[in-house]
């Protein structure tokens, strides 16, 4: 395989980590928050054991084909036209999350950046900075994304800033939700963490041992995990409940009351930072798609299907002008997940053995 079209495992570690930090980070305390009450750091716990469970089950299944995507996989295991009709639904999985990311990444830039700036114009620079990188070779993209992930470390280091407002008795007691609530909790946390599906596509691309791929993307949720744990800990300490209950985007009204030096607001060095850093989960999800077309029309490179992708992502943003609308995308894209990375995957695998069908283990 060309050098070009492959990543290390250190960049996948990287770009996994990169992909699950995404906008929810800004409202996840607050919707655990509702469910598991003080307890809600053991939610994100609890989504993270069950998020390793979902990354196992996909890693067997690509484990039996080691030198295919989902797209060549399913083809392999249900025939030519199943195949072609499970790619065009995986394509349009790709597609609606990463529709979803720039929805949600809009309404935090027009409520607390650009309130006046149209949603065209908005949308206009995602389209064309997207377009630009995801035409790019795999290792160019990686390359990118990578630096974009180091941004994660500030990030974390300005919410850092709330342990100077932390109260733990806002944490008590810790199950007056009840374990029914914190274990329903869980479920934000592992609506919170998709991105990891990145690696159904790109597994045959990175190189080294199936074992080597699944402690890459292991790790880097296990870390995310953490990262999330810790910012609602932050949360959860530095507001009452009283006052969480009215916060949807607790992380930035967090970092609004937090003098930073010379600046009165944190949050004006944070969302910039945040912005850069789903730009680079946007772009995931554009190349997976794109990825997707290229093979169901066998063409050798997923350059030519980009603009179409980024295109009808950034109609799909703008069309909906109700926010009931735009919030149905992301609870479309979220539901749509248990199905294309839980209940399809175990079929697959359930197949693929009563079929006996697959490749030399690597």
């Amino acid at each position: 395989m060309n050098k070009e079209t492959t990543i290390t495992q250190g960049q996948l570690f990287l770009l996994i980590l990169k992909f699950e930090i995404g906008v929810d980070i800004l409202s996840l305390p607050y919707r655990i928050h509702l469910l598991s009450k003080g307890g809600g750091w053991i939610s994100v716990f609890l989504g993270g054991f069950l998020i390793q469970l979902v990354i196992l089950l996909c890693w067997l299944l690509m484990r039996r084909f080691p030198s295919s995507s989902i797209y060549h996989i399913v083809t392999l295991i249900t025939g030519k036209w199943i195949g072609k009709l499970l790619i065009i639904a995986y394509v349009g999985y790709f597609l609606l999350m990463g529709t979803s990311v720039l929805v949600n990444a809009y309404g935090v830039i027009n409520r607390w950046m650009l309130q006046d700036t149209p949603r065209w114009a908005i949308l206009a620079l995602f389209l064309f900075s997207s377009i630009y990188l995801v035409r790019q070779k795999l290792r160019i993209i990686a390359r990118v994304l990578v630096l974009i992930s180091f941004l994660v470390l500030p990030m974390m280091v300005l919410i850092s800033y709330g342990l100077k407002e932390i109260n733990l008795l806002y944490l008590l007691p810790l199950t007056e939700a009840g374990w029914s609530n914190i274990i329903s909790g869980s479920t934000e946390t592992l609506m919170a963490m998709f991105g990891f599906e990145f690696f159904l596509v790109v597994f045959p691309m990175v190189e080294g041992s199936s074992g080597g791929k699944l402690k890459s993307v292991a790790l880097a949720s296990a870390v995310v995990v953490v990262l999330y744990a810790f910012t609602v800990f932050i949360c959860s300490t530095a507001f009452s409940p009283q006052q969480l209950d009215l916060m949807p985007e607790p992380v930035i009204y967090l970092l609004r009351s937090i003098p930073l030096g010379t600046m009165d607001r944190a949050d004006f060095l944070f969302l910039p930072i945040w912005l850069i850093s789903i730009f680079g989960a946007i772009c995931g999800y554009y190349y997976t798609a794109s990825y997707g077309i290229s093979y169901l029309f066998k063409q050798k490179h997923h350059k030519k299907a980009v603009p179409y992708v980024v295109l009808a992502s950034c109609v799909l943003a703008y069309l909906p002008q109700q926010r009931e609308k735009l919030e149905l995308i992301s609870t479309i894209a979220n539901r749509s997940a248990y199905f294309f990375l839980m209940i399809l995957p175990l079929l697959l695998l359930v197949l693929s053995y009563i079929m006996k069908r697959k490749e030399k283990i690597i």
